[in-house]
């Protein structure tokens, strides 16, 4: 058998392995709870069921994906962290889990959830209601500039990823915009679409489906090169701001306590997840870039992430709702 030939049967052999050990270590009859803090329809709810589905074959055990919104994510966030310490209960979540964390001292980053896996990033749509005069984001900053606080924008709610890179994007361009944060992205984009906001940074997963039908006119991507999705869609800095990119990280986390070797069993599950071409398909599908990694990996990019926007909340800049 040539190398190569015996490297890939190898590699099934083990994967094969550890598929059968965590179906002997997590079948049983009690569900793993997949909890989404925003409702149905934004990119958060499209990975945990693309994802959850996956996870209940390669766990052989039921996976039930539960909303549960409210205070930009903070509501589901605590529902996880109070949750059982067993492993029987996943957050699914933007980077940054709970937007307390940007007001809370670095040093109980862990005290209430543990990470698990990064599972994908997306850069944003920066998308407009059709009825804004404005054909590009240079026109927009200069309608802008000319009223003042006359542009509103929304987002899923305070300190969302959302909302923290249109005001990076609001600053950077020098305007005032108006923030109308939202229980989520499906409503946003319902209000969007209905001019009640004229304009906001969305997924593709959220977006798209709305540019190409008409009912959204996209101005920029957030990335450093276009979509091949949307190759008529510039980047920001063809647009007129060099230099500007941004993007959304996901990630799953646990109750913090929950033992190492169900951490360890719940990340391989979703690194493998991460594996399957029906999974990666629907993804990218949905515009995401699927990630996977380790714990420790996930741990460090929320706290790079935290400490690059904390300051913005410290300023009073950006506020943190309450449940």
């Amino acid at each position: 058998m040539e190398r190569r030939q015996m490297l890939a049967a190898l590699t099934a052999l083990a994967s094969s392995a550890w598929l059968g050990a965590a179906r002997a270590q997590g079948a049983s009859n009690v569900p793993l709870h997949v909890i989404v803090p925003f409702p149905p329809g934004g990119g958060t709810d499209v990975l945990g069921r693309a994802i959850g589905a996956r996870l209940e074959k390669v766990l052989g055990r039921p996976v039930v994906v539960e909303n549960k919104p409210g205070a930009s994510g903070i509501v589901g966030a605590e529902y996880v962290a109070n949750a059982d310490r067993q492993g029987n209960t996943m957050l699914f979540s933007g980077l940054v889990p709970s937007v307390r964390y940007y007001s809370r001292p670095l040093s109980q980053l862990g005290s209430e959830l543990a990470p698990v896996c990064m599972i994908a990033r997306s850069p944003y749509l920066v998308a407009v209601n059709p009825g804004v005069p404005a054909a590009n984001l240079r026109e927009l900053v200069e309608l802008a500039k000319r009223k003042p606080g006359s542009l509103s924008f929304g987002s899923p709610g305070n300190a969302t990823p959302q909302h923290l890179a249109t005001e990076r994007f609001r600053s950077e361009a020098g305007i005032e915009l108006l923030h109308v944060p939202y229980r989520g992205t499906g409503p946003m984009m319902t209000d969007l679409m209905g001019g009640q906001i004229q304009l906001v940074f969305a997924t593709v997963a959220a977006a798209e489906q709305y540019v190409k039908s008409g009912r959204l006119r996209a101005l920029a991507v957030t990335s450093a090169e276009r979509l091949e999705r949307l190759p008529d869609v510039p980047t920001a800095a063809e647009a007129g701001m060099p230099g500007f990119e941004a993007e959304i990280a996901f990630g799953t986390y646990v109750a913090a306590g929950t033992p190492a070797a169900a951490v360890g069993l719940l990340n391989r599950a979703v690194n493998q997840a991460l594996t399957d071409a029906d999974v990666r398909g629907k993804l990218v599908e949905q515009g995401f870039i699927p990630v996977g990694g380790t714990p420790e990996q996930l741990g460090k990019s929320l706290l790079a992430e935290v400490r690059a926007v904390s300051e913005l909340v410290r300023s009073g800049k950006v506020r943190i709702d309450a449940p």
